[in-house]
């Protein structure tokens, strides 16, 4: 039976409806609080979740948080009858990470045979580094850096091995191509996804834009395979900065990966800002890290929070951030202006008359175009494309949950993994 929520909770419901921004629901809220926080206020948050949601129907951003909120309430001794689906889901979700573990060792390990030094982001760095557990954090796919200089040469063994850039074809991964973009998606013949970076953040592609993140960077290995992780304060700033920007999947796992980062590592709180000041992120750095302070207890130096509340922002700063946090796919541009903010970085913001037309020889360079005129053609083609990528994301989301489900019968059998 689903109860009514409180008026604190009523008010941020009438804000949801409609929900066109980046930031949690008041449901989704619940659901962090009772993943990740201790004691009552775990509890409380639970018991008001569980109460206000209809488990079979979950967002698959929530649906993503359900192993590690097993665990958590595991741990409490939390006893309920959805214990037995969730350990089922996050033993899935263990199974699964050990499978993909096993794909990222064997391709670092032809990149280090091949001397191209590598840094594993996201997923699988977290996973390893900061949850300490494989089974808490689902993950879909993996993500590589190379250095700059060494793209092409990774580029062309991944084609060795099997691996084949999406959408465009191995011919389209030009260096004009290569030059304007941070990163690029790989699909193994096998099934598998990669996405191969060369720069950490997509509104950061000049040549150097990511040497002090390499020169930070620090060692770890994924099944025996030596390589790189992002130094926790580097790891929390690329979390945050990723976090704060509109996905049709509900961007939670931010949350839970930012948290992680800071309960397991001390955080360079002068780098952080430092990083961020830099590539002029700081306005999704500011509003995550308030809200990690403001809705989940995080430890943040109030020092740091009023440094970053300090610090101007530019007009063209503001207006990104706005229009990123934003739903902006079924407004009448779309992704253009995430493009054309991109363009601005790369090539600066000034109001010369010339950066429109620079514009557009950027989309013809981003897109593959081989002519101007084929441009309006080629908006619509990788719209398209672009919807067809994210709900492919959402299905095998939907999917790995529907397999975990048809597991869960069967929880109490067999081998126990961690519990």
């Amino acid at each position: 039976m689903l109860i009514q929520p409180s008026k604190t909770e009523k008010r941020l419901m009438s804000k949801a409806i409609g929900k066109t921004d980046c930031w949690p629901t008041w449901q989704q809220e619940l659901l962090l609080r009772a993943a990740l926080l201790q004691g009552k206020n775990s509890i409380e948050a639970w018991e008001r979740w569980k109460s206000s949601v209809d488990i079979e129907h979950l967002d698959v951003g929530s649906h993503r948080l359900l192993p590690h909120l097993y665990r958590n309430l595991q741990t409490q001794g939390v006893k309920d009858s959805l214990m037995g689906r969730f350990k089922g889901m996050y033993r899935r979700t263990w199974y699964d990470n050990q499978l993909l573990f096993h794909h990222v060792s064997a391709l670092l390990g032809s990149f280090r045979d091949a001397g191209i030094e590598t840094i594993v982001l996201k997923g699988a760095a977290l996973a390893l580094l900061h949850y300490k557990d494989c089974g808490l954090r689902p993950m879909n796919d993996f993500d590589v850096m190379v250095r700059v200089e060494q793209t092409p040469a990774a580029i062309v063994l991944m084609k060795k091995l099997g691996w084949f850039p999406m959408p465009r074809s191995p011919e389209g991964l030009t260096e004009s191509y290569l030059s304007i973009v941070n990163s690029h998606g790989f699909v193994h013949s096998a099934g598998r996804e990669c996405d191969l970076h060369w720069h950490l953040f997509p509104e950061c592609c000049q040549v150097d834009a990511d040497d002090d993140f390499w020169e930070q960077s620090v060692p770890f290995q994924v099944h025996d395979v030596a390589t790189r992780s992002l130094a926790p304060t580097d790891q929390l700033l690329h979390v945050c900065v990723h976090g704060a920007e509109w996905n049709p999947i509900p961007p939670l796992r931010w949350v839970a990966d930012a948290m992680m980062i800071m309960k397991t590592s001390l955080i360079d709180w002068d780098r952080l800002i430092a990083q961020a000041r830099k590539r002029r992120l700081i306005l999704p750095l500011r509003d995550t890290l308030d809200y990690l302070h403001n809705r989940l207890a995080a430890t943040v130096p109030p020092e740091i929070l009023q440094s970053l509340h300090n610090i101007p922002a530019s007009r063209l700063e503001l207006a990104e951030y706005k229009y990123k946090t934003e739903n902006y796919e079924p407004k009448p541009l779309g992704y253009l202006p995430v493009l054309w903010f991109r363009y601005l970085r790369l090539e600066g913001s000034d109001r010369s008359r010339h950066k429109l037309f620079g514009f557009v020889k950027y989309l013809q360079r981003f897109w593959g175009a081989d002519h101007i005129r084929q441009l309006p053609f080629y908006a619509v083609l990788m719209g398209m494309r672009r919807i067809r990528l994210i709900a492919s994301s959402v299905v095998q989301s939907i999917a790995k949950d529907a397999v975990a489900k048809t597991s869960i019968q069967a929880h109490g059998n067999g081998r126990e993994i961690g519990n």
